[in-house]
């Protein structure tokens, strides 16, 4: 097989350290998927993009953050909460997760932390709630 070699133009690149810092940001539904627990729950796996940054910020738009929501048990309340932020409208009965697909949200990223404590390189969002213009 021929070698391939490329020369990327690194003039524009932006250094970033690996995590987007703690605080709120403005964030975009745009996909999930169904998952199970190794206890074998089922839970939905949300992926996020951040929009709307600006100043230092403004490098992380289009950044993707994750957030799992269970669908039964005391964790069920994270979909509840989940559901009204991005549909404005409590949560009764049966839904299609896709509707909640492009729905616009305000999200509160903090540091992700291991299973044994320790600092993680991905954040983790801790909080939602329905997008107020800032």
């Amino acid at each position: 097989m021929e070698e391939f070699l490329i020369t990327p133009d690194l003039s524009e690149a932006i250094e970033l350290d690996g995590s987007v810092p703690p605080g709120v940001y403005s964030a975009r539904v745009l996909s999930w998927e169904k998952k199970e627990s190794q206890a074998g729950a089922v839970y939905l796996k949300w992926t996020l993009v951040i929009f709307g940054a600006e100043g230092d910020l403004a490098k992380y738009n289009n950044w993707k953050v994750f957030y799992n929501t269970m669908t039964t048990g005391k964790g069920a309340g994270m979909l509840k909460g989940f559901y009204k932020a991005c549909m404005g409208t409590d949560l009764e009965g049966q839904f299609a997760p896709a509707k909640l697909v492009e729905s616009e949200i305000a999200i509160t990223v903090e540091q992700g932390k291991n299973k044994d404590g320790s600092p993680s390189k991905y954040p983790a969002v801790s909080k939602v709630r329905t997008l107020i213009p800032f």
